[in-house]
């Protein structure tokens, strides 16, 4: 007999299927919603699926998705918890970084008298667990709208959707896309069209940004102007001006795929990207390289960056050349520690982190950064750097404590 510890349980796909299915919610498109998820779960019982991919896989709307997620969430059947990306791609529910697809779990544990209970229009005490008809189901979500409102003794009809799911932002960064609205007409008798409010009147530079921002086309404009119009005219400025820089960027690192613009601009990612000029704007294909004084906070900036990733700058009449956007992120190292107060780092979340952040901010081939050095007895492979983890966006340095590396705040 053994005493080593039972390793948990792993939830099969099909074991997580047949649970679904043998559940009566009277709901036909949320049991499919349902057992739709089982395709995805782990062996932990969660399921990591977007809302645009459960829409594609049943031919349903994604504000259909969100109201049957919602409804079974209530039921007691499904449970879920927000989710973000940080910038090197680590998934959290500290809301650092963009909005991704929620981390869904399957109540396999749940009761199943009360998941079909509170399906049927019925409560269930949780002190007691008793169970009693509900007094007005229409009060509860289900799955008719108020237009087809339920027939029959409330124990045999389905409970209705009659309102919008409450955290269907949960689970995409993008909303359903919705008509546009109508131009407003003037009224019978009126001597001409209505002046547009200030409301309506796009702010400047709102045009120029959205038709350079790549892949605009299939994104929601109206999302876009929302957030635009909450920035200030200094930033409105930068974010257009940002975006040739943002574009370089991505074309540097071979990344085609952008964020939605709305995002984008909510998020302040054109502040990475703080000496870019509107000048700029008209014609970034044309510019290659950018001179800087090395004297400046730019080039002291470029020669410790380089010398730190041991790469050669190429400098000529007290000027150096660099051919990528000028960042927050490479300014923030005009100002380093002194040599001595440099650090080992040999952690592998570190070490990816490095590696990521050099890679988007040097234009060179540069060679191998990690060396080997004997700790305690024990070969570590790392490097000196001047911090933990590289600078963040916005140019800030995580403090000695942190442990995260994608801090972006």
């Amino acid at each position: 007999m053994t005493t080593a510890k039972r390793r948990p349980r792993r939830i099969a796909a099909d074991e997580a299927h047949s649970w679904a299915r043998h559940l009566r919610l009277r709901n036909p498109s949320a049991k499919d919603v349902l057992k739709n998820l089982t395709l995805y779960v782990d062996g932990e019982g969660y399921c990591w699926v977007s809302i645009p991919t459960l829409a594609e896989d049943l031919e349903m709307s994604a504000d259909t998705i969100r109201r049957r997620l919602t409804w079974l969430e209530m039921v007691g059947a499904i449970a879920r918890q927000a989710q973000w990306i940080d910038e090197y791609g680590a998934r959290n529910g500290e809301q650092r970084g963009r909005r991704t697809s929620d981390k869904i779990r399957l109540l396999f544990e749940a009761d199943v008298d009360a998941i079909e209970a509170r399906a049927a229009g019925e409560t269930v005490d949780a002190e007691t667990d008793t169970i009693s008809t509900a007094s007005d189901p229409s009060k509860l979500l289900g799955s008719n709208s108020r237009a087809d409102p339920p027939s029959g003794p409330p124990s045999e009809t389905r409970l209705g959707l009659v309102r919008p799911s409450h955290c269907g932002e949960g689970l995409i960064s993008e909303p359903e896309s919705e008509p546009e609205p109508e131009t407003p007409k003037a009224p019978d008798g009126g001597g001409g069209a209505i002046a547009p409010s200030a409301q309506e009147i796009e702010p400047e530079h709102f045009a120029e940004a959205w038709k350079a921002y790549p892949g605009h086309e299939v994104m929601r404009r109206d999302l876009a102007l929302e957030e635009f119009r909450k920035l200030t005219e200094g930033q409105r400025r930068l974010c257009r001006a940002a975006i040739p820089h943002f574009v370089r960027m991505k074309a540097h690192l071979k990344q085609d795929k952008f964020p939605n613009f709305h995002i984008w601009v909510r998020t302040g990612g054109f502040n990475e990207f703080p000496t870019a000029v509107l000048e700029e704007v008209s014609s970034p294909a044309a510019q290659t390289s950018t001179s800087y004084d090395v004297a400046g906070r730019e080039g002291r900036a470029l020669k410790a960056l380089h010398g730190l990733a041991r790469t050669s700058l190429f400098e000529t009449r007290g000027r150096v050349n660099y051919s990528l956007p000028m960042t927050a992120r490479v300014l923030a190292f005009a100002e380093l520690p002194p040599e001595n107060a440099w650090q080992w780092v040999d952690a592998p979340a570190q070490l990816a982190a490095w590696s990521a952040f050099l890679a988007a901010h040097i234009a060179v081939r540069r060679p191998e950064l990690a060396s080997v050095r004997t700790i305690d007895g024990v070969p570590r492979r790392g490097f000196m750097a001047p911090w933990p983890w590289p600078p963040r966006k916005d140019g800030t340095i995580a403090s000695p404590s942190s442990d995260e590396a994608g801090e972006n705040e």
